[in-house]
């Protein structure tokens, strides 16, 4: 097998083995973990092969990073810090690199096989974890007991708020672009990450997932991606959904009590933010300790909204960056959804992340970063697919 061909099945590799970072040990004093190895094995392939790497939207991908590193620096624990640096910005940015590098846009879909395979063992681990079938593993103790004993499904992760941001997107992307080619035959495994995703009775993730729907129904009926009546009416619609269920979350004091300090770290540190995995222990400097604050300080592991976490882990550069980067995603799917089913459903993946991210931290974890990127990947195919092409 030549070298080309081997870097081609690791990267699908890796997305069928992702809940497997779970697997960590340290290399000469560096912790690191498995799909990072996987990640610089692929890297070694990929430079062997191809002499180059491609990273599109490199200049706002750039200020994220410069901004992320700056923060830090100046981070309470610089240890953590960087080896979140390491782990969700700049291994998931090698993986997107190397992928752009291997697959042309005509071949890209066939991520949605493996991505379907990941959805099937990880929903059926979920699913039997739940019924007592399946024990929980060491690393998930002892924080998933809890959710287990409330009749939540945690899967391989340890709380069911990251199974369902796990299961969403993948569900989505996979779901919609077997839908949008008329594909069916694989459909019906769909109803394994959606039992799944029931069971984990992650609120956020059921919005998501509609959010996801929604946007899929809007763009799939017409070739153009115009505006129309009936588009602004469910985009309308959907905003009127989101923002009652932002009252609803809001009304919940402990999250708003966290939301509150999240943009009061906003406002003591407006250019570097505090930097990665710090949100706790700064937390923990702007509370008496006592009361409300000692019960919520257990769930402050981070802001529970996407983008107050970006803006405090990466500080301004890093906002800057990730609105430039944005509108450049938004700019793919304008020039490629209305031919591409697969930047369509990989859009829509992305609709449900974000709606996600207003109420948790979507991609500030390792598998979920890579999936970030792999969405990131697809929505920029701008192949004319046909039925030969299908998965």
């Amino acid at each position: 097998m030549t070298s080309k061909r081997l870097a081609h099945y690791l990267a699908l590799a890796i997305v069928v083995l992702l809940p497997l970072y779970y697997l960590r040990f340290n290399i000469g004093g560096l912790p690191t973990n498995f799909i990072e190895i996987l990640i610089g094995l692929l890297l070694v392939l990929t430079l062997g092969s191809y002499q180059r790497l491609s990273l599109p939207n490199a200049w706002p991908i750039g200020l994220i990073v410069v901004g992320v590193v700056l923060a830090s620096f100046f981070a309470l624990d610089t240890r953590v810090a960087f080896g979140i640096v390491k782990g969700w910005f700049v291994i998931p940015i090698i993986y997107y690199s190397c992928v752009t590098t291997i697959f042309p846009p005509n071949q890209r879909q066939v991520f949605i096989k493996p991505a379907l395979i990941s959805l099937v063992l990880v929903s059926l681990y979920a699913i039997g974890q739940r019924f007592g079938l399946i024990p929980l593993l060491s690393y998930q103790l002892p924080e998933a007991t809890q959710y287990l004993d409330q009749g939540r499904a945690v899967g391989f992760f340890e709380s069911p708020n990251f199974l369902a941001m796990y299961l969403v997107p993948l569900t989505l992307v996979t779901g919609g672009y077997l839908v949008l080619t008329k594909n069916f035959r694989w459909l019906a495994w769909l109803v394994l990450p959606l039992v799944a995703i029931v069971l984990s009775q992650s609120q956020a993730g059921w919005l998501a997932i509609g959010a996801g729907l929604v946007w899929l129904c809007l763009w799939r009926s017409s070739t153009s991606l115009a505006p129309s009546r009936v588009k602004l009416i469910g985009v309308g619609v959907g905003t009127a959904v989101l923002l009652l269920a932002l009252w609803k979350w809001a009304d919940d004091s402990a999250r708003l009590l966290i939301w509150q300090n999240a943009w009061q770290m906003v406002k003591d540190h407006p250019l570097l933010g505090i930097g990665p995995g710090q949100f706790q222990a700064n937390f923990l400097l702007l509370g008496d300790q006592s009361g409300q604050f000692a019960a919520v300080l257990p769930y402050a592991l981070h802001p529970h909204n996407l983008f107050l976490n970006v803006y405090l882990s990466t500080g301004l550069l890093g906002l800057i960056g990730s609105v430039w980067f944005l509108a450049g995603l938004g700019k793919e799917f304008f020039r490629n959804a209305a031919r591409s089913p697969l930047a369509l459903a990989a859009t829509s993946a992305l609709v449900a992340v974000l709606v996600h991210g207003l109420f948790d931290s979507t991609i500030f974890k390792n598998d979920l970063a890579i999936i970030f990127w792999l969405l990131v990947f697809l929505v920029s195919n701008g192949y004319k697919e046909s039925n030969a092409n299908r998965a």
